[in-house]
């Protein structure tokens, strides 16, 4: 097999992934039908996809953008996704904004529907702003590109 960079690595799969959307038939306005594209991609196409979109909305806008995007309904599957790939921190800050969006702890279609057309209100924005911060601290500590690459290697092994 190739020697392909993390980088690359993590870039053909984020390709691949919005390639099937693209081609995909589905209405974007239900949660339902974009979450089920998106659940058929490959695990590592799936990986990627939600962490990257993790990590462009957090740097763009904070979790604001992130959630406000509709990006976190996939929540609960990124903080599983990084701590496979063990950006333990990053998980840990994903799982800290949730209660903030989500204070009565729905679950499954229940989390989904909620967070698909989210608006913040000024405090949730105010306490997703610390989870921005503590973000924006580990690039540092923790690098997602490394990290997610790292992993992803495994499979083209």
């Amino acid at each position: 097999m190739e020697n392909i960079s993390n980088r690359a690595l993590i870039s053909r799969l984020f390709s691949s992934a919005n390639q099937q959307l693209e081609a995909a038939n589905f209405d974007v306005e239900n949660w339902s039908q974009w979450y089920q594209v998106i659940s058929g991609l490959t695990g590592p196409e799936k990986m990627v996809y939600v962490i990257v979109k993790l990590n462009k909305a957090v740097t763009n806008g904070g979790f604001s953008e992130f959630y406000e995007t509709s990006y976190g309904i996939f929540g609960p599957e990124i903080i599983h996704a990084l701590n496979e790939i063990n950006a333990v921190a990053t998980a840990e800050i994903v799982a800290n904004s949730l209660p903030v969006v989500n204070p009565k702890g729905l679950l499954d279609d229940a989390y989904k529907e909620l967070v698909f057309k989210l608006k913040l209100s000024e405090q949730q924005r105010a306490q997703l702003y610390t989870q921005d911060i503590r973000y924006d601290q580990l690039h540092e500590l923790e690098n997602l590109e490394d990290l997610l690459g790292g992993y992803l290697q495994e499979f083209v092994k």
